[in-house]
């Protein structure tokens, strides 16, 4: 290969490495983890918007909402955990009374939590008033049946 052809493959080389390190950048270091925080921001102002909340309503949401986050993110990961256990050891639970044992554990898990997010929305309800209350059953009732990846927190 004559020295010139040689060059430009080098040339080409350099020019498609930086192409990729400067792709990989911005597909890893882009903004999506603020463009996901701001769609669930603007979710939750529309949420608020909808059932017509005051400034002091929307700052208890606030609040509540963090607290119960702060709250559930541990169980949560519990819940996991033990899924992912017993499923990693399925091979040795078997017929064995453990893999039982186990699934009533992350039964009373996921009970704790669901009564914990009842309890929530319940707390929330008390803050509003007869119309708000009317619209927060409705949405609340839509929200918590519909499909939706529970990994995203």
């Amino acid at each position: 290969m004559s020295q010139t052809k040689y060059r430009w493959m080098v040339f080409l080389v350099v020019v498609l490495l930086a192409s990729n390190i400067v792709l990989a950048f911005f597909l890893f270091f882009s903004g999506k983890t603020d463009e996901k925080k701001k769609s669930r921001e603007d979710m939750a102002k529309a949420f608020y918007m909808d059932l017509g909340l005051d400034k002091p309503q929307i700052d208890t949401f606030i609040l509540a909402k963090e607290e119960y986050f702060k709250e559930m993110k541990p169980i949560w990961s519990e819940i996991r955990e033990l899924k992912d256990s017993l499923y990693r050891n399925m091979g040795t639970f078997g017929s064995d009374s453990s893999g039982v044992k186990m699934l009533v554990l992350i039964n009373q898990k996921n009970l704790s939590a669901d009564q914990k997010t009842f309890q929530h929305f319940t707390h929330l309800r008390e803050k509003l008033n007869a119309s708000q209350q009317a619209k927060y059953d409705t949405v609340i009732a839509k929200m918590i049946n519909r499909p939706w990846n529970r990994n995203r927190r």
